[in-house]
């Protein structure tokens, strides 16, 4: 990473890929262009997943024995409108965030265990309040789907985490943002001060 104050901390990836609705999985296409999907997607064991087709671009990419992936997701927090730190200058208008990219090895999941295990996380992950039966490869509820579903599986090896809370800002900037942001006290902004206010060596969080 370029801007070495922008690096995130490694406890940040936990957060950021257990959190975030949804990510972006980067392959090579046929043409050899760079292709962005966004996908719903599930981090366990330390792996990405994500399902999809038997069949198609990314099905046929994944199959690769020597498949090569990237993969982001990210976290919004609060957006900084310029007037915050210059009456008129329009560039320090913002938003801050925390960032994980990886880079690692892509793969079709063969194994009925791990596929359904991997849904069954996917469906804790958007569906927290339960309502659907436990998905398990012996239940025949499930076989069917389970054979004609693909899961996809990234293993990283390398991960870059990046978060940007002003940390290239002055200190009395920084402070001065967290007021503006507890006095507007809207979504994310009690959590953009907190994140602040760990930029400047403070422990504690905001009230």
């Amino acid at each position: 990473m370029r801007r070495k104050d922008f690096s995130g901390k490694d406890g940040d990836v936990q957060i950021v890929l257990s959190t975030a609705p949804v990510g972006q999985v980067g392959i090579v296409d046929a043409q050899g262009y760079p292709r962005v999907a966004p996908l719903n997607f599930v981090w366990h064991g330390g792996k990405v997943y994500f399902h999809g087709a038997m069949a198609g671009e990314k099905f046929s990419y994944f199959k690769n024995a020597e498949c090569k992936v990237a993969f982001s997701a990210d976290l919004p927090y609060s957006s900084i409108p310029s007037y915050w730190i210059a009456e008129k200058y329009a560039c320090p208008a913002t938003i801050f965030f925390k960032s994980v990219h990886i880079k690692g090895k892509g793969s079709v999941v063969e194994d009925a265990r791990e596929k359904a295990e991997a849904l069954q996380k996917l469906m804790e992950k958007y569906q927290p309040e339960g309502g659907f039966a436990p998905i398990t490869p012996d239940d025949p509820l499930y076989q069917k789907p389970l054979a004609e579903t693909a899961v996809f599986r990234i293993d990283p090896e390398q991960t870059e985490v990046k978060s940007k809370f002003a940390q290239n800002r002055p200190a009395e900037v920084r402070r001065a943002l967290i007021a503006k942001l507890e006095e507007r006290d809207r979504g994310m902004d009690r959590a953009t001060a907190d994140e602040i206010r760990k930029t400047l060596g403070v422990s504690g969080v905001s009230g």
